[in-house]
């Protein structure tokens, strides 16, 4: 990452930067993988159809995004690791490790949101 921002911050510096916003998206794993289970528990499943769960096109295809992303990034930062004479610093690893995590988080975040409003709307009915 010398490349891009050697001139405003330091490789350490940005390292721990990182790795402190990784420690908050994995809480915050944790704390919607929780969310997403409870929800899913208390959800009486023989109201709410699959196809009701899955209906809605935006928010499919912006779950296929995030998986995207995170596989995309989690296959980019264990091929570069495979490269001896090139391989990026361990700031760039933990860069592509942040952009793999976040677009799990937010795949979490979106089916934790379809979860709510079908609760929501048995609540309603």
């Amino acid at each position: 990452m010398d490349r891009i921002l050697g001139s405003i911050i330091d490789d350490y510096t940005l390292f721990r930067i990182i790795q402190g916003i990784i420690i908050i998206l994995i809480l915050l794993a944790i704390y919607l993988g929780i969310q997403i289970l409870l929800t899913w528990k208390f959800l009486k499943k023989g109201e709410v159809g699959k196809d009701e769960l899955i209906s809605n096109k935006t928010s499919f295809y912006r779950i296929a995004i995030f998986i995207f992303v995170a596989g995309f990034f989690m296959l980019l930062h264990e091929f570069l690791e495979g490269l001896e004479e090139n391989a990026p610093d361990s700031t760039t690893y933990e860069f592509f490790e942040l952009m793999a995590l976040l677009g799990l988080v937010l795949f979490m975040y979106e089916w934790y949101r379809i979860l709510r409003n079908s609760k929501r709307k048995q609540k309603e009915s």
